[in-house]
């Protein structure tokens, strides 16, 4: 059979009434667990795969994977309402939608959020469904050097989404950097940057800095200034939603969607990398690229649909190989065992039927996010309404129950109101966060594909330049760089001529 009838077939099997129902079940679950900052999808991935154990195998993975696809995007909501990300990848969402929602324009931020996320998805799921095979023989290429290659690159790119000061931006990304060598070293079990303190062993999580650098700050931000956040009857009209929105930002859309794509079928890249990669691709490309952080809206539409687009193609390696590119995809693997599945090339043909049946579902489930994060979103558009000192309050709580939650651990409560603390003093002296944040979520990472190359390659550190792969990432990234930084090289450069020419003053 060919392709078209497979999926025609998968089609037929995912309408089902019980297909459907698992399908928008799924996708609540998702949207409502990516929202809460400190729930986190995977979480909810992880809690829901019990239940999974009396469905037939192909109901758990439309299950799982529609909690994956709305999880994705769900953490954007937080990020651009109250200035929260759900997840890591929602990160890029604050720096342009919540500044959308300062403005008053929270219902246009939401909605072109919602719109190039489930493109992202639907193109990604797409490249699932016609390209899994020569996608998968390129990821099966992939090692550890080059896991460490597209770690890098995407640290790189936090000198593409500084604005003016890319040294600045680059010592809170070595901060960040720091922080996440905090705890025990992942390779030895030695104790580093500790100070005697025994809940520091287990090191300093990402997601608490996040909260804390993002939502307590902002806080203690609101509180300082006595500002007012809800909107004014002239903030709402500006904030109406049309076609032209979505048409101004279509190239950014279909960037973001064709750099996820390829970065999910990346194991191990994920959709942080990808939805900051594609911020930093826009920053550079668009025309307003120097208004990047003020509220534009190429610059939440590019991550938005980058970290959708992984989703799909995260799924490659996963049924082709049997290799989960993810947290959320070890989990489905880990669905598929259970049930007697073993993924891999044997699946396409002793099941095809399940395969694409999981690739329809996945289509549908991008559609029908539309409508799902429309209602979710309505929900927590309306804390907008609240009084500040209301808003602040209910922030605060959900910071504190977020950052317990992630651990269990009373220890990360105070982290959280620590760097709250410091985010809020960050802010007032224009120290940027983003860089710090990334550096704790990416170092770590960084750190561990390092070591294991250099263990695997019997300490040749050349290895990441000779290998095909890994060497051309690594040339990108330096690309990247110089790409970024030329504006500035240019300037300091003209200045310099000027001088020795004997007018400074022109």
């Amino acid at each position: 059979m060919s392709t078209f009838e497979l999926l025609g077939m998968g089609f037929q099997n995912a309408f089902a009434l019980w297909a459907l129902l698992t399908i928008i079940t799924g996708l609540l679950l998702g949207v409502v667990a990516g929202a809460l900052p400190g729930v986190s999808f995977v979480n909810a991935m992880a809690m829901a795969l019990p239940f999974t154990y009396s469905m037939a195998p192909t109901q758990a993975m439309l299950f799982l994977g529609a909690i994956y696809v709305g999880g994705v995007f769900g953490g954007s909501i937080s990020a651009i309402i109250i200035n929260v990300p759900g997840t890591p990848a929602s990160l890029p969402a604050c720096w342009d939608g919540y500044p959308m929602t300062q403005r008053g324009e929270v219902r246009r931020a939401l909605a072109v959020a919602i719109v190039a996320s489930a493109i992202g998805g639907l193109t990604s799921a797409l490249v699932l469904s016609f390209a899994a095979a020569p996608f998968a023989t390129f990821a099966l290429r992939f090692s550890q050097p080059e896991f460490f290659a597209a770690t890098v690159l995407g640290l790189i790119s936090v000198i593409a989404i500084s604005k003016d000061r890319p040294i600045v931006s680059l010592v809170s990304l070595f901060l960040g950097i720091l922080i996440g060598t905090v705890g025990v070293d992942p390779q030895y079990g030695v104790a580093r940057f500790t100070f005697g303190v025994p809940a520091m062993q287990s090191g300093i999580n990402f997601v608490v800095v996040m909260i804390g650098l993002f939502a307590v700050s902002e806080v203690i931000d609101l509180i300082a200034t006595n500002r007012d956040l809800r909107p004014s009857e002239a903030a709402n009209a500006r904030g109406k939603v049309s076609f032209r929105d979505f048409w101004d930002v279509r190239g950014a859309i279909a960037r973001g969607s064709g750099i996820g794509s390829i970065l999910g079928v990346i194991p191990g890249a994920g959709a942080t990398p990808g939805a900051v990669i594609a911020y930093g691709v826009e920053k550079q490309v668009s025309r307003e690229g120097d208004k990047f952080g003020t509220g534009i809206m190429a610059g939440l539409a590019a991550p938005e649909a980058a970290k959708n687009a992984t989703t799909g193609s995260a799924m490659v390696p996963l049924l082709t190989l049997g290799i989960p590119g993810s947290a959320a995809t070890a989990i489905m693997l880990a669905a598929m065992m259970l049930h007697g599945v073993n993924p891999g090339p044997l699946l396409f043909l002793n099941d095809p039927t399940m395969v694409y049946t999981i690739f329809a579902a996945m289509i549908i489930a991008n559609i029908l996010m539309i409508f799902a994060g429309i209602g979710v979103a309505q929900f927590f558009s309306t804390l907008m309404k609240t009084p500040p000192a209301v808003l602040g309050a209910f922030i605060i709580l959900l910071s504190i129950i977020g950052a317990y939650g992630v651990r269990n651990n009373i220890f990360d409560v105070y982290v959280c109101l620590f760097f709250g603390l410091v985010g809020w003093v960050m802010k007032r002296v224009g120290f940027p966060t983003a860089p710090l944040v990334l550096g704790v979520i990416l170092g770590p990472l960084a750190e561990r594909y390092f070591m294991t190359s250099l263990a695997n390659y019997n300490q040749d550190w050349t290895v990441f330049f000779t290998r095909p792969i890994s060497g051309t990432i690594l040339a990108l990234a330096a690309v990247f760089a110089i790409w970024s930084l030329w504006p500035i090289l240019r300037a300091r450069y003209r200045s310099v001529v000027l001088l020795l020419a004997g007018r400074p003053g022109s």
